[in-house]
């Protein structure tokens, strides 16, 4: 089934300005010591400019990445290249190698969570963010 949005995970230290992640819809923010990930949302027809403004306010000369999912489509963001593949490990083959070839480990390559059903999995309860209809 084909989704009209996809969710995002965003590193704050993967930004010129750690607040750009706030200009997004965020469902999320999980802290790890200095890091902060935020889950956030795109409308599908919002993507591929969503795209282009996450590039554009990457880090240069930093080994960092962003991603956004759906149930079936992966796009992974790199300041210098983007990569679309599926949620399935066996297709991040040439995104891997890439990441690898920038510094980043391995075990950091591994684009989760990239359905929507593994958020529950990855934010803990109290990492979600109350939203108002």
């Amino acid at each position: 089934m084909r989704q009209n949005q996809f969710h995002g995970i965003f590193l704050d230290l993967s930004f010129t300005d750690r607040g750009f992640p706030k200009s997004f819809p965020l469902f999320a923010r999980k802290i790890a010591g200095d890091w902060v990930f935020y889950g956030f949302k795109v409308p599908l027809d919002e993507i591929e400019q969503t795209v282009v403004d996450i590039q554009f306010h990457m880090q240069a000369n930093e080994p960092f990445d962003n991603h956004l999912y759906n149930d079936e489509e992966l796009i992974v963001i790199f300041k210098e290249r983007v990569f679309y593949a599926t949620a399935h490990a066996s297709s991040w083959k040439e995104i891997e190698q890439y990441g690898m070839a920038l510094g980043i480990p391995k075990q950091q390559l591994d684009f989760w969570p990239n359905r929507f059903q593994d958020e529950i999995h990855y934010f803990e309860k109290d990492d979600f963010l109350e939203t108002t209809i």
